[in-house]
């Protein structure tokens, strides 16, 4: 197994010093030499170190030629009486980068005054079959060495026999006939056993596109425990932003003072320039989890999540929800502009089917998305099965929620007013399969705009398979104006915006095909129908005609455009990710092949109103979640989870913890 880190290429500032500093001069040093990537894409160059363990070695003696020595804890170089050589075999992850470094490192048992030396090996057998008449062919020494000191490391470069970027082999040889011991992969002492040091360096492209956004500020928040971020939205006075997000494992560091543990949810409030106002818990403890937030026009935070048992947000405990039997409820917390919690409400749902005889069933009622507008309200949405009252009139999530098997579930709307009182709320029940709400926002008539999955027909006209990707408005009071699907294709509208002229943008994730003005797009893998493979973004008018489209399709997929915002040109900016370790967003392409931890980019990118590219960035190999706030002058901050070190920007976020919380922000 590898430990590795990566390393950024960053002034030295003191502390390496001896065989430490010659790497790093050695390392910088080829950097420096090699071809540079064009000004336009902001390159950026990274050193990935990782220490190796052999898979496998072994000795082999030309006096018992069909002898395997493979389990031994030694390994033995002599060339009289007995005639020994030794090989080994490592087995590299990733792919992709140059190589800057390769040093075999073993431990001299005996050492030697004679030497040995160090060979590319190929053809025969390797260990741990080898044995002498089955030994691999040697070529040319690239790295000897005069003497070797008993008990003692033994270091040497052996970057010239690495001819694989997945597997490299090697030949020890003796120079003369005082033999060496060296501790092999099998010896008791594991701190002895040998190792192979690699640096590879990798350099990409971080950013493309005609107009280059500065990056004002970075900022991480974390510590011991695993912070996580949920939300990211900015003040609509301009005078900063709040964070949402989750934490477990201890407490927790948003900026302030420590957050009690063990765990909790989260929120901070940061002026523009990501100075900590305040930080606050709640719901520390407790089977709580937080699924959406938003902000109302004069600062107070709205919150939406599931709990289980009885929890108290603030305003004092929630009704009961039995977390014995799966049952799962829904919360609605409002907060004021400094965190105090002002009021909250629980709500629960439960089955009762007409084959269970007059029984109760537990069941869920679960928040996806949650919305405001110019008067404060909390508009809210997601899915349940079974029955349901929200405050009103009670909800009924269809015969087919209530299935003794392969049950389905509805997708609910409700909104509420400035002081939590019900307004109204509704079901969309699901046709077949299910339903679910991905995105909510309104616009500044106070129009809702919903996003999701389903085939409902008020939500969008079914079309040819289930899970359509859909976009509906609604009037202030509900009241349903047009729904839009992208007919042919399973998805899942994740992100909306309202747009200056009223129209709406949208982001999101398909399958299969679909037609949108009159062009064929079609993803990677139609077949697929558990979740979207490739992203889609794009616009429709005010009317629910549509504007333009742009797809994200990579193999094998994965692919997604997660969130959407707009500013106050009517410019879009999309955040999400795809599988490829590399990517063209319309202005050349981001990353580069074989990213050393990497699972795919994740992004952040600048579309024109009519969908011309205007800037793209890669927001970091080990980025798991990322969520985006934009301000009129277009102005983009992204609060982001990762673990371990990861570029972003022209900053390397290192997390203290198993993960941590980002900040940052690019100005126009």
């Amino acid at each position: 197994m590898a430990a590795f880190a990566m390393l950024a290429l960053l002034p030295r500032c003191g502390g390496a010093t001896g065989a430490e500093d010659e790497v790093q001069d050695g390392a910088l040093k080829a950097v420096e030499q090699a071809a540079a990537l064009p000004t336009v894409c902001q390159p950026r160059s990274y050193l990935d170190s990782r220490t190796l363990m052999p898979v496998g070695d072994a000795s082999v003696r030309n006096d018992q030629p069909d002898v395997n020595m493979s389990t031994h804890s030694t390994l033995y170089v002599d060339s009289a009486p007995t005639r020994y050589q030794s090989y080994l075999r490592f087995q590299q992850e990733g792919e992709g980068g140059e190589l800057v470094q390769a040093r075999l490192r073993l431990y001299a048992k005996q050492g030697t005054n004679t030497g040995v030396s160090f060979h590319p090996v190929t053809g025969g057998a390797y260990p741990p079959a080898v044995t002498w008449n089955t030994r691999p062919t040697e070529g040319a020494a690239v790295a000897t060495v005069a003497s070797v000191a008993n008990d003692a490391w033994l270091t040497a470069e052996v970057k010239g026999a690495v001819t694989s970027r997945r597997t490299f082999d090697l030949g020890i040889l003796p120079l003369g006939d005082d033999g060496a011991e060296f501790s092999s992969v099998e010896a008791s002492n594991a701190a002895r056993r040998p190792q192979l040091d690699t640096v590879y360096r990798y350099d990409w492209c971080t950013y493309r596109g005609s107009s280059t956004p500065s990056q004002a500020w970075a900022k991480t928040l974390g510590g011991a425990s695993s912070e996580r971020v949920h939300a990211l939205l900015n003040l609509p006075d301009g005078s900063g932003f709040v964070l949402g997000g989750t934490y477990s494992g201890g407490p927790a560091q948003a900026g302030g003072a420590a957050l009690p543990g063990p765990s909790g949810i989260l929120v901070a409030r940061f002026d523009t320039a990501a100075q900590h106002q305040w930080s606050r818990a709640y719901a520390v403890g407790q089977l709580v989890s937080l699924r959406a937030m938003t902000v109302t026009p004069v600062g107070n935070v709205l919150v939406v999540g599931t709990y289980q048992g009885s929890p108290d947000l603030g305003p004092g405990a929630l009704p009961y929800v039995n977390p014995n039997t799966g049952e799962l409820g829904m919360f609605v917390l409002k907060l004021s502009p400094t965190g105090n919690p002002v009021w909250s409400h629980g709500f629960h749902a439960e089955k009762r089917p007409a084959w269970g005889e007059g029984q109760i069933y537990p069941s869920f009622v679960v928040p996806t998305v949650v919305a405001t507008d110019a008067n404060g309200s909390l508009i809210v949405a997601g899915h349940f099965e079974g029955y349901t009252n929200l405050g009103g009139r009670e909800l009924y999530a269809g015969s087919m929620s209530e299935a003794s098997d392969d049950s389905t579930q509805s997708l609910f709307l409700a909104k509420y007013d400035y002081n939590g009182g019900h307004q109204w709320s509704q079901v969309f029940e699901t046709v077949d399969e299910y339903t679910e709400a991905n995105a909510l926002t309104t616009d500044a008539a106070g129009n809702i705009l919903m996003g999701g999955r389903g085939n409902n027909p008020v939500l969008a006209t079914p079309g040819k398979r289930v899970g359509t990707a859909f976009v509906a408005r609604f009037t202030p009071g509900g009241a349903p104006v047009w729904g839009y699907g992208l007919n042919g294709a399973i998805g899942r509208v994740s992100g909306l915006a309202a747009l200056p002229d009223g129209g709406v943008a949208f982001a999101g994730g398909f399958n299969g095909t679909f037609t949108f003005k009159g062009q064929t797009y079609s993803s990677h893998d139609p077949m697929h129908d558990v979740r979207p493979d490739d992203g889609m973004f794009g616009t429709l008018t005010a009317s629910g005609g549509e504007g333009w489209v742009r797809v994200l399709t990579t193999e094998p997929g994965g692919d997604i455009a997660e969130q959407v915002a707009v500013d106050g040109a009517g410019n879009l900016m999309v955040n999400g990710r795809v599988s490829a370790d590399t990517f063209d967003f319309g202005g050349g392409a981001l990353g580069t092949f074989g990213l050393p931890g990497s699972s795919g980019l994740r992004f952040v990118a600048s579309y024109s109103p009519t969908g011309t590219h205007r800037w793209s960035r890669m927001l970091g190999t080990q980025v798991s979640s990322a969520f985006m706030a934009v301000s009129p002058d277009g102005a983009t901050r992204l609060g982001f989870t990762f673990e371990g070190s990861t570029p972003v920007g022209a900053t390397t976020f290192v997390s203290a913890g198993q993960a941590d919380m980002g900040l940052i922000q690019f100005t126009p």
